[in-house]
């Protein structure tokens, strides 16, 4: 294929290309500058009381600048926007860019392993020399990749746009907010609770390349100072404008995350999204419809663009005969130990017992208990292949506000949102009345009375 970066003058004045005549380009620049004035960024609202600055005075020196990161990525934006990559590449051209570029960063993972496990092994006296041609290829392979990204970017940006307008989402055919974003390697948010409940009194954006020795220590500082617990996390993505989405190889999960990104962007101008921290139950109930339409949005994406990559229906069982029937009871010794083997490690459910566990233990004020459970729960899941590396009140406090999948981490009344907000979805006749339904409104009696017309 062709390669459609020879056809861009990415170094050329790109500025003096805009085409400020162009009526799509003049739609999205008003709305950008429409929702600089108005979008509230959620979690960097300035909470007056003593204990976050008390918080921040740790953190402070690790947190993210969004509006400088903000600019940055409006001038991009503007900058792609001006490209216009669908004039230079057919639909089939934009699905191959993309796949290119998630081939080449697995490719660039691989080759950070194997750096990695070169630098590491004690059997080897020659590092330096073995690691040459590794970091010449990763060299080449990074520079490629960022080479194409703006233009993935730029196809995935339309991609989903499109999949919405399929999805009638969009008002006279106009997209309100139309799907921006910007990848970023990495990113971090410190969430912090008190110990004696779980809840967020903290849930900032810290900067991008933080040593595991210096989260390590701003955990530690804030819990051994300030008697709260604390978690530095790792986010798939960020709820700004355009939004932060994290570089990953899996189209899947990158397709869901800016989906569910997007879907905050589009509550945020409606009643629904403008109150997301006026309580822990609508910080749920946004969270959760965020991933309700996350996979409304990944399913008509991908069968728009990549209908091979959809999982295959499930073939129905043919009839069984009654001479079947009658063999299938002589069941051999080696059949009787396949069937008793034990059921796969179910993440979730242990999640649920773990949470409702520590729900009971602190609700009795037994807070040394609960961190002692949580930490043999830790090493039990460990045991059992999940790696986490802290289970603590704030883990919680961050999780629990996700409850778009049965039997997560949630407390009860979460999951019994989460249920009532999936039978919602399921009973709605499409994606744009289900949206209709939840964003206009922004009480919990509201949704509560919206449930109970639910047959």
């Amino acid at each position: 294929m062709e390669n459609l970066t020879d056809h861009l003058p990415w170094n050329q004045g790109l500025f003096n290309r805009i085409d400020w005549e162009d009526k799509t380009g003049k739609i999205i620049w008003s709305l950008i500058i429409l929702l600089l004035v108005i979008f509230p960024i959620r979690g960097t609202s300035v909470d007056p009381t003593q204990q976050l600055e008390k918080i921040r005075a740790f953190s402070r020196i690790y947190e993210f600048d969004y509006a400088t990161w903000t600019v940055s990525a409006l001038s991009r934006k503007l900058i792609q926007s001006s490209l216009g990559v669908n004039r230079y590449a057919t639909p089939g051209d934009g699905v191959q860019i993309v796949e290119d570029y998630l081939e080449l960063k697995d490719q660039a993972a691989q080759l950070e392993t194997e750096l990695t496990n070169t630098l590491s092994n004690p059997e080897l006296d020659n590092h330096e020399q073995l690691t040459v041609e590794i970091r010449e290829k990763l060299t080449q392979i990074k520079a490629h990749r960022e080479q194409l990204a703006p233009f993935v970017e730029q196809i995935l940006q339309d991609q989903l746009n499109t999949a919405l307008a399929d999805l009638d989402i969009s008002l006279g055919g106009q997209l309100i907010p139309p799907v921006l974003f910007r990848s970023e390697p990495n990113s971090f948010a410190l969430i912090v609770s008190p110990r004696n409940e779980i809840h967020q009194d903290a849930n900032l954006m810290l900067i991008r390349g933080l040593s595991i020795d210096e989260i390590i220590k701003l955990e530690n500082d804030i819990e051994t100072n300030l008697d709260l617990s604390a978690l530095v996390v790792g986010i798939g993505g960020v709820g700004l404008y355009p939004s932060m989405i994290i570089e990953s190889g899996n189209l899947d999960w990158l397709i869901r995350v800016i989906g569910h990104e997007w879907t905050h962007n589009y509550l945020t101008l409606r009643p629904l999204g403008a109150h997301y921290n006026a309580s822990p139950e609508l910080k749920t109930i946004n969270e959760t419809i965020a991933d309700l339409s996350a996979d409304e949005i990944k399913y008509r994406t991908f069968k728009l663009f990549y209908p091979e990559m959809l999982p295959q229906a499930p073939i129905e069982d043919e009839p069984i005969s009654s001479e079947d029937t009658t063999e299938s009871k002589e069941i051999t010794a080696e059949e009787t130990e396949i069937e008793s083997e034990p059921l796969p490690f179910d993440f979730r459910a242990e999640m649920h017992t773990t949470r409702l566990e520590v729900d009971r233990l602190l609700d009795s004020e037994e807070i040394d208990a609960a961190e002692i459970y949580m930490e043999s729960r830790r090493v039990f899941f460990w045991e059992n292949g999940y790696q986490i590396r802290k289970l603590n009140q704030a883990y919680f406090a961050f999780h629990g506000s996700y409850a778009a999948e049965p039997g997560g981490a949630s407390d009860q009344e979460g999951a019994d949102l989460g249920m009532q907000l999936r039978e919602l979805k399921d009973q709605a006749p499409s994606y744009k009345s289900f949206m209709r339904q939840v964003a206009w409104r922004w009480k919990l009696d509201q949704f509560q009375a919206l449930f109970e017309k639910m047959p």
